[in-house]
């Protein structure tokens, strides 16, 4: 019998395990406490002011942590990574009890990245007006948010040691990416390109988060070298995409959560067929990793679909690549 660490990663380089593996369940995951807020204030280093709601942790719309893109140098207060307490994170890490050494270990750089983190600062409407009327000063800004994310992962691999470490950025909505693919090659790409090569370097596998309708985004994260798409959308492009690619495209994620089957009220039938259609669209031949994404919410109706929802990844998921 392999461990779930060795069933995860045949999956995460593509390949068909025993067992479709689960995000939730078969992983170790450390996510370094920087990017936590202020108590008194509630702002984080990047002077965003978050607010919870329904939904989770938000931006406060009606907070501006700078006025124009070229404030980021007086407004962003980057921790020094060398003074982080990286051993002492470690130790703690390694001998908490919710460790496992039989599951795959994953270091996430960021869950918010060098598109997002301006955007964050400034707003919607002035982030993307920043990247017509000061493109040289948002370029200076990712780039130092860029050096930032690479000496964190550096930190990675000199602590942790992780089978694969997670980056990315949430560049897309439901309705497509945020920009063209020239405008992404031109702004975004070398960078995201430094970050990847970082974590090759710490001899990880790479994992590019996006929780949106992905597009072109998919081909042009593989080119990077990506080796892991995480929660892109599912529809009938990605699954084309899957076809595509094949096994090139490893998927965390899968399961459509925004479909019939996380809506409130949804049958212990719908959700679990939900979970089949899953594996069988994006895993029959390997190279998944199931995560539902999240279900919104603590209600007793969300729990119980979780239940079904994991009781059928394990029944179905532990027979489908058996045949």
């Amino acid at each position: 019998m392999i461990t779930k660490k060795e069933n995860w990663l045949i999956a995460a380089r593509g390949g068909k395990p025993e067992w479709v593996p689960s995000f939730t369940e078969d992983a170790n995951v450390f996510l370094p406490p920087i990017w936590g807020t202020d108590p008194e204030t509630g702002v984080d280093f990047m002077n965003v002011k978050w607010v919870t709601d329904d939904t989770g942790d938000m931006p406060d719309p009606n907070w501006q942590a700078m006025e124009e893109i070229g404030d980021w140098r007086e407004t962003i207060r980057f921790p020094d990574v060398e003074a982080l307490p990286w051993q002492q994170w470690a130790d703690e890490f390694f001998s908490s009890d919710h460790y496992d050494p039989d599951k795959v270990t994953i270091c996430m750089a960021n869950t918010h990245g060098i598109f997002l983190i301006p955007i964050n600062m400034l707003g919607w409407v002035e982030g993307l007006i920043a990247i017509y009327e000061d493109p040289e000063e948002l370029e200076a800004c990712t780039s130092a948010i860029t050096d930032f994310l690479t000496q964190l992962i550096k930190k990675f691999g000199e602590y942790f040691h992780p089978d694969i470490i997670f980056s990315g950025d949430d560049i897309a909505s439901g309705d497509g990416p945020f920009f063209s693919q020239e405008m992404f090659e031109e702004f975004y790409k070398p960078y995201f390109q430094k970050i990847v090569d970082a974590i090759h370097e710490q001899g990880a596998l790479a994992e590019f988060h996006c929780c949106g309708n992905n597009g072109y985004l998919i081909e042009e994260v593989l080119d990077m070298g990506y080796d892991i798409c995480q929660l892109p959308v599912p529809n009938d492009d990605l699954r084309a995409d899957k076809k595509r690619f094949g096994n090139r495209l490893v998927i965390t994620g899968g399961w459509e959560r925004h479909g019939d089957a996380g809506l409130p009220g949804a049958s212990e039938e719908v959700v679990r067929a939900s979970v089949r259609k899953a594996i069988d669209d994006f895993g029959s031949e390997g190279g998944l990793i199931f995560w539902d994404g999240g279900i919104i919410g603590t209600s007793e109706d969300s729990k119980q679909k979780m239940e079904w929802l994991m009781d059928e990844l394990h029944e179905y998921g532990s027979k489908v690549y058996r045949s």
